[in-house]
């Protein structure tokens, strides 16, 4: 029986999840070109992060965000290593906990942490607008970064007078070997790879990086806007494509892979 994504060859750069996201495309009947670009690496600056730690198990915090469900983990680990784990653990559970998207929760809950507040839109400007109304005035907020700085959201919240105190958990680096990203980017560029599924928006900047370095960089964006049908798992992944001038043509409403994975294959199914 034909399926939606026969003859379809799918380019995909998820590096935590590749063989479940390939799965869930072959399921479909798709060819999948997975080229893992990228993965998560602990900071170099150990004392910051430790000293973070810290203040957070004696309890210097009266509000925590969680960006993300990797930093989530990251943390609970520094504080292991610290020999902090169960204070650290006691004091999140006497704070007010923010996240910005569905995977921080997982994450904390597989710790036994409560979450109160979860925006709508799991983008900084949706953790801004769920403490619209709060008083932050003193508040003292501890943010879980990941991998730059975001001077939006820390400059929101000391607007609201909250003194706020951001960590770098984690950067990221290449976790491919150039080699078989540019094999990627040739076959994109050869017209072998009929989509593209971006699950993260450091994805979209880690390609474009390898692209600029081969001298491919404006070729790439133009070959995918004229002749990739690009999937983005939710609006800070499509942000982070439309900086580079692509519009994608798939975008599920939950930023879950199987979601993506079925929209893609309802989008094919209608060609």
């Amino acid at each position: 029986m034909p399926q939606p994504l026969d003859q379809v060859t799918i380019g995909i750069l998820e590096h935590r999840f590749t063989k479940e996201f390939t799965t869930l495309l072959q399921r479909f009947g798709a060819t999948v070109y997975a080229c893992p670009i990228l993965e998560e690496r602990p900071v170099e600056n150990r004392e910051e992060l430790e000293q973070f730690v810290r203040q957070v198990a004696a309890g210097n915090f009266d509000l925590m965000i969680f960006l993300t469900g990797v930093g989530a983990r990251f943390l609970v680990s520094a504080a292991e290593s610290a020999g902090l784990k169960n204070e650290f653990l006691q004091a999140l559970d006497k704070m007010l906990i923010v996240v910005r998207g569905p995977k921080p929760v997982v994450a904390l809950r597989q710790f036994g942490v409560r979450v109160d507040v979860v925006p709508e839109n799991p983008t900084t400007e949706g953790v801004i607008e769920a403490l619209r109304t709060r008083d932050l005035g003193g508040c003292r907020i501890g943010v879980q970064l990941y991998g730059t700085p975001n001077p939006l959201l820390v400059s929101a919240l000391e607007a609201k007078g909250a003194r706020v105190t951001p960590v770098q958990v984690y950067a990221y680096g290449a976790a491919a070997e150039s080699g078989a990203v540019e094999a990627l980017i040739r076959k994109i560029l050869n017209g072998e790879i009929q989509a593209m599924a971006f699950t993260s928006a450091p994805q979209v900047g880690m390609l474009f990086d390898f692209a600029q370095k081969l001298g491919h960089s404006d070729a790439l964006a133009n070959t995918l806007r004229s002749n990739v049908v690009i999937a983005s798992i939710g609006e800070v992944t499509s942000r982070a494509l439309g900086e580079h001038g692509l519009v994608p043509k798939i975008v599920p409403n939950q930023s879950k892979m199987g979601v993506l994975a079925q929209a893609v294959a309802d989008y094919f199914s209608k060609k």
